[in-house]
C-alpha cells in the first residue's frame, strides 16, 4: 500500500497528548479531533493559517471543521463582538433585541426560514429540536436518513454516521448501524437508512414505512461524505416524496449554510425544506446554530406550542452578533462568488492532471469545498469510505500535502475548506503540491 512518512517536527503535540491523556478521554476533545498517528495541537490561527505549537505554520483548509468562511478570526466580525463586550454584555439568558434582529433577517434570505430558533451550541442542538417537532407534528416515530451523512451526536441521528461496509447490509437497503456504544436500540430503530441518489430505493422504503415514517433529514450536499454531490433532481423527488405521504423534509445545512450561499443550498436549487438547521459558517466560528422552518412547524415550539424548547445559551449575545456580522459581509454575494470560482480552479486544474495521468481519481468541488476521492466514481457513502487501499492513499495524500505546510482534516475523506482569506498565490501552491502528489505516486494511483 502507498505509505508516505510524516516528516514534519511534531514533537510538543506528541508529547502534549501524552500529558493530555491523563486528564481527558483520548487526551483530545471530541472524536472529531483525533487523527492517526497523533493530532496537531493548534496554537493560533488568523486569517487562512494555523500554527502548531511547535512552531509549524501551516496553510488551513480544515476551518474548524468549516465555520471560517471569511477566514479565522476575521476582523470585522471581531470588532463586533469586542464592541458588544465592552457596551453590553457576554450573556443575559433573556430576551435581546439582536436575537430578533437577526431572526427577522434571516427571514428576508433563507426561503424556509418563517420562523427561527436561534440555539446554543453547535448543529446537533438544531437536528435534535427538527425531529422532535417533526414527530410531535405528525404524531409519526421514524426519521429517514442517509447512509454516511452525519447529522450530530444524539441518539435520534448518529446511526450510520460511518458504519463499517461489511456489516452494513445491501447498498440498496442500509441497515441501521449506531454511531455510539450506549445508544438504546429502541432509539436506532426508529432510524431508517436510505443509500444517497437511488431514487428507486428511497421511494421504496418510504413506500414501505410511511405510515410511520414523520421525517427525512438530507444534507443537501453531503459534505460528511467530503463533497458529494447528490444527481439533478434528487432533492426535488424528496420534497415531492414527503408532499405525497405527509412527511417532514428537513435539510441539514450545519456545513452548507452561508458557506455556498447566503440562503443555503435550498436558494441555489431552488427546493424549499419545511425546516432548516444552520451552523458553522453562520457564525464565522463563533458558537451558534439555528433551526429555521415553516411557520406551522416552529409555532409548535413552547412557549407557544407543547414541544419543548430550551436552553441556557440560545440566542447566545456573542454568537447572534457574530452572525450578524458575517451575515452582512456576505450579503451581496460577492465572497460566495470568489468562493465558488477558488473552489472550481482546484477541481479543474486536479482533474485536468489526473486525466493526463490516467489516475483512478477524480476531485470533485461544490463551492468553497473541493475533494480529491482515489476512485472514479462517487455516488454514495460507501464509494466515498472505499476500501483499505484507498484509504491508505488518503493517509500518503494528507501526509504529503502536512510535510509541504498544507493542513486538511485527516479524515477519511480528503475534504478541504476554502475561506475568504485565501489568496489566488495559495491556491496556486495548493494546486502545485497536489499535481506533485499525483504525478510522483501515478503508479500506485491507476
Amino acid at each position: 500500500m502507498l505509505e508516505v512518512p510524516r516528516t514534519v517536527k511534531t514533537d510538543m503535540s506528541e508529547r502534549l497528548l501524552q500529558e493530555a491523556r491523563q486528564v481527558a478521554p483520548g487526551g483530545v476533545q471530541g472524536d472529531g479531533r483525533w487523527y492517526e498517528p497523533f493530532p496537531l495541537f493548534v496554537k493560533r490561527a488568523q486569517g487562512s493559517r494555523i500554527w502548531d505549537v511547535d512552531g509549524n505554520e501551516y496553510l488551513d483548509y480544515h476551518a474548524s471543521h468549516g465555520p471560517a468562511v471569511l477566514g479565522y478570526n476575521d476582523a470585522q466580525v471581531r470588532a463586533a463582538v469586542v464592541d458588544t463586550l465592552d457596551h453590553e454584555g457576554v450573556l443575559f439568558g433573556a430576551p435581546h433585541p439582536k436575537e430578533f434582529e437577526l431572526a427577522k433577517l434571516l427571514a428576508e434570505l433563507i426561503p424556509c426560514a418563517e420562523m427561527t430558533a436561534l440555539c446554543g451550541g453547535g448543529g446537533s442542538d438544531a437536528t435534535y429540536n427538527a425531529i422532535r417537532v417533526a414527530r410531535a407534528y405528525t404524531g409519526r416515530r421514524k426519521v429517514l436518513k442517509f447512509e454516511g451523512g452525519y447529522h450530530g451526536w444524539h441518539d435520534y441521528l448518529a446511526v450510520s454516521t460511518r458504519p463499517e461496509v461489511s456489516k452494513a447490509g445491501p447498498p440498496w437497503e442500509p441497515l441501521p448501524i449506531p454511531a455510539s456504544a450506549g445508544s438504546p436500540t429502541e432509539i436506532t430503530d426508529q432510524v431508517v437508512v436510505a443509500p444517497f441518489n437511488d431514487e428507486t430505493a428511497v421511494e421504496r422504503i418510504v413506500e414501505r414505512e410511511r405510515a410511520e415514517l414523520a421525517a427525512i433529514i438530507v444534507e443537501p450536499v453531503c459534505h460528511s461524505a467530503g463533497c458529494l454531490i447528490l444527481k439533478d433532481g434528487f432533492l426535488k423527488f424528496l420534497r415531492q416524496l414527503c408532499d405525497r405521504h405527509g412527511v417532514v423534509l428537513i435539510f441539514d445545512e450545519v456545513i452548507t449554510g452561508f458557506r455556498h450561499h447566503i440562503g443555503g443550498v435550498q436558494a441555489i436549487v431552488g427546493v424549499t425544506p419545511d425546516l432548516a438547521a444552520f451552523g458553522k459558517a453562520m457564525a464565522n466560528g463563533y458558537a451558534l446554530c439555528a433551526l429555521s422552518g415553516r411557520r406551522e412547524l416552529m409555532s409548535l415550539f413552547s412557549p407557544e406550542g407543547p414541544v419543548l424548547l430550551s436552553g441556557t445559551y440560545m440566542g447566545h449575545l456573542l454568537g447572534v452578533t457574530a452572525a450578524l456580522a458575517t451575515t452582512r459581509i456576505l450579503a451581496d454575494g460577492a465572497i460566495h462568488a470568489r468562493l465558488w470560482r477558488l473552489g472550481a480552479r482546484v477541481r479543474d486544474a486536479v482533474n485536468e492532471t489526473i486525466e493526463h495521468l490516467g489516475l483512478d481519481a477524480h476531485c470533485e468541488a461544490f463551492g468553497s469545498v473541493w475533494c480529491l476521492y482515489f476512485t472514479r466514481r462517487v455516488e454514495n457513502y460507501r464509494d466515498a469510505v472505499g476500501d483499505a487501499a484507498m484509504q491508505a492513499k488518503n493517509r500518503a495524500f494528507q501526509t504529503t500535502l502536512l510535510n509541504a505546510g498544507i493542513f486538511i482534516p485527516p479524515r477519511y475523506h480528503n475534504r478541504a475548506f476554502i475561506s475568504a482569506a485565501h489568496t489566488d498565490e495559495e491556491i496556486d501552491r495548493t494546486i502545485r503540491v497536489v499535481r506533485q502528489f499525483l504525478t510522483d505516486h501515478q503508479a500506485a494511483l491507476r
